[in-house]
């Protein structure tokens, strides 16, 4: 038995898992505030989740990734440089004790990206193990989309992560709605799917057009009464995203395929628009890739 924790910047998830040799098993899972939303209380905040856990089944190491390891997070784990695979990642985690519980944090990952600047992740690589393990008889190289607050581009080859490009596209998105005027109306986001290939559209009629060439046509076309204040948002998102694959997908070669792991929904739309520009896209479970992906981990430093 073991505990295993995604603790991101907004939420925590903590897994406990049962190890076997096909394949460890989360049991139960539990939710937390993630690291923006506590004041520096990350031992009591782990414990009070976790205690029940460890009452019932005694001390089991701990497993944590994430944000945790940040210098906002409780314990700050180094940066290792790509390529890196699951032992690497295994060996650089950092190691501590407390209340007699075994603790790991896992290292971020760094790397020159596409676009040759120095790029940063702490979180993503866990899922990118997890699907090379469930899928570790396909050796071609692998170009992996991983949406959210800041959306992970990465490229695995031969069962390592050899790059990886970050965008700003969910964090673009919410500022965009809810702290400029391009939203007239401030509403819930009712999806209207054809609003947002709209979107997309607009976002790559021209090689030469940026986004910030395009983001004004959101007020415009609901000023003008292209389209409702409702399907507003509806556009913005297609006008984020489809900048961010048309950008994505020009940085990476020889890519037939992307696999999208993230939120059913947005990982949706991504599919979607990936689809929409002659790409196929595979959208995959994101907890039973998580699960995978502490399961290699736990394989490298307790049943090597």
């Amino acid at each position: 038995m073991y505990i295993a924790g995604d603790w991101g910047t907004s939420n925590l998830r903590l897994y406990l898992c049962e190890y076997n040799p096909n394949g460890s098993i989360a049991l139960e899972t539990r939710y937390g505030a993630g690291i923006s939303k506590i004041s520096n209380d990350f031992e009591e905040r782990f414990f009070n989740l976790a205690q029940e856990w460890l009452s019932t089944y005694g001390k089991m190491p701990v497993l944590l990734s994430g944000m945790v390891g940040s210098t906002i997070g409780w314990k700050e784990a180094p940066y290792l440089d790509c390529p890196v695979d699951a032992d690497k990642i295994a060996d650089g985690r950092i190691s501590f004790q407390v209340r007699g519980v075994d603790i790991s944090i896992l290292s971020g990952l760094k790397a020159l990206n596409p676009i040759g600047v120095n790029d940063v992740m702490r979180g993503e690589e866990l899922q990118l193990l997890g699907w090379m393990q469930s899928n570790k008889n396909i050796k071609r190289h692998n170009l992996f989309a991983l949406p959210g607050t800041h959306n992970k581009w990465a490229l695995a080859q031969n069962g390592a992560i050899s790059t990886f490009l970050t965008a700003f596209t969910g964090e673009l998105f919410a500022l965009l709605r809810n702290h400029s005027i391009l939203i007239t109306e401030q509403s819930s986001f009712s999806f209207n799917e054809n609003v947002f290939l709209q979107g997309v559209e607009s976002s790559s009629k021209s090689s030469t057009t940026q986004l910030v060439h395009t983001l004004f046509s959101t007020r415009t076309r609901q000023v003008l009464g292209d389209i409702s204040a409702e399907d507003g948002l509806s556009y913005l998102s297609g006008l984020i995203i489809g900048c961010d694959v048309t950008g994505a997908l020009g940085m990476f070669d020889n890519i037939d395929e992307v696999i999208v792991i993230g939120d059913p929904i947005i990982a949706g739309h991504y599919k979607l628009v990936i689809n929409s520009m002659g790409h196929t896209a595979i959208c995959c479970d994101p907890t039973a890739i998580a699960i995978a992906g502490f399961d290699t981990i736990y394989r490298s430093i307790y049943q090597s």
